[in-house]
């Protein structure tokens, strides 16, 4: 099976919701009143982007659309979102292309010049490099927050992918509208580079009338400095803890939360040090009402569980948990060691990896999951080893000898 195949269902939810909240003095725009939704950025500070779309009647789905940068490139050092009744979250992506693309990654034709539908994610089907603006409050403030002298660099006239995820509950159809500030420096000003982390569990049960749990840890390999943190989880989310573990292993705690909607941002006005060698841990907590299992995935009958991070200075890997630099977009999540809730060896673990019959991408995800979550916390690193190369190789059975050994052995 391909990486592309294998992780398609895990990699498509980087089109997912990013959230933010205010500081409590913002309030939303009367809707229809298009002057006062959000004024652009005052000349040479900034620019903005703007998408208007039709919703038919109740129907959740994604809409994407296609932009260009200026010429002269952006320096963003914070954002600013609003949008009218109906958007559910809105993200930019800084995209790979040169031109902007009229075939998706199936070889697709898609009309392009105008907003289009992308209900499978945005990344099911384009490609991304990094997320660069993003909220799912409509009188949010700012995730994207660099204090003076740090930016995330967006070259000149590159391609950007705005997707925004739509639930229209009404009778009648909606044409929601959606403007996304970037707030720039100048060249000058730019001391040293940031970036967003943005980091996603693929692997996620919640059992019918029962409980989840999602688990991992995520490398530093140099020395950054974290401006604000939050999570995100969907509505059976009740818990959620991220915690600093250095080098030593000494254990730190930087947020703690409860609400999967309404959620509070963490912020480090000077930013929170955190040194090289260090791991980001994090978890959700989940309660299901439901009589189904309800699986990962970018719906909001599925379920999520993310740390999202403003930090500085940036590596595109970095951001993304990935583990190949020069391919990125290929090995997004998978720098993680995922941390399992059960009490199975990592050979036992293999055992039930091999015996997965996977009829279709969902099924093969989800029986990996399972094994996964089954997996005893103390086998993680054997067992996340494992997993990563299970989807980074395309014969695993013969290019995963070392790291299987490894799982029997220790």
């Amino acid at each position: 099976m391909s990486l592309r195949a294998a992780s398609v269902v895990a990699l498509s939810v980087f089109a997912l919701a990013v959230s933010a909240c205010g500081d409590g003095e913002e309030t939303k725009p009367p809707p229809g009143d298009d002057d006062e939704l959000l004024a652009p950025p005052p000349a040479g500070e900034g620019t903005q982007f703007r998408m208007v779309t039709t919703i038919e009647a109740g129907s959740e789905v994604e809409h994407c659309q296609f932009f260009r940068a200026p010429p002269e490139g952006l320096n963003v050092n914070s954002d600013e979102i609003r949008f009218t009744g109906g958007s559910h979250h809105v993200l930019l992506y800084l995209t790979p292309y040169s031109e902007i693309p009229t075939e998706n990654e199936d070889g697709m034709a898609v009309d392009t010049s105008k907003p289009f539908d992308c209900s499978e994610g945005a990344t099911a089907n384009w490609q991304v490099d990094n997320l660069i603006a993003g909220s799912q409050n409509g009188d949010g403030g700012s995730i994207v927050d660099f204090p003076e002298g740090v930016a995330m660099k967006v070259p000149g006239n590159a391609v950007l992918l705005m997707n925004v995820h739509y639930i229209n509950a009404q009778s009648e159809p909606i044409e929601p509208e959606v403007r996304v500030n970037v707030y720039t420096l100048k060249d000058e000003d730019v001391v040293e580079e940031g970036g967003v982390l943005f980091w996603y569990d693929p692997f996620i049960r919640v059992d019918a009338k029962g409980t989840g749990l999602a688990k991992l840890s995520c490398p530093l390999d140099h020395d950054v400095k974290i401006r604000n943190a939050q999570s995100h989880m969907h509505r059976r989310g009740v818990d959620y803890e991220a915690t600093v573990i250095d080098p030593e292993g000494a254990r730190t705690s930087i947020y703690k939360n409860t609400y999967w909607e309404g959620v509070p941002v963490e912020r480090w006005e000077d930013g929170l040090d955190v040194a090289a060698g260090s791991r980001i841990e994090y978890f959700c907590g989940y309660q299901n009402p439901e009589d189904r299992t309800v699986w990962q995935g970018p719906r909001t009958t599925d379920e999520m569980c993310m740390f999202i991070a403003s930090y500085w200075p940036a590596k595109p890997e970095t951001s993304l948990c990935a583990t190949d630099a020069a391919n990125i977009g290929g090995t997004r999540y998978l720098a993680a060691d995922w941390i399992g809730a059960g009490e199975a060896t990592c050979a036992q673990t293999l055992g039930c990896v091999q015996g997965i019959e996977a009829t279709s991408e969902d099924s093969f995800m989800q029986g990996l999951t399972d094994c996964v979550i089954q997996s005893a916390p103390e086998e993680s690193s054997w067992v996340s080893e494992g997993v990563r190369c299970l989807l980074t190789h395309p014969n695993p059975a013969e290019d995963c000898g070392p790291e299987i050994q490894a799982c029997l052995d220790h």
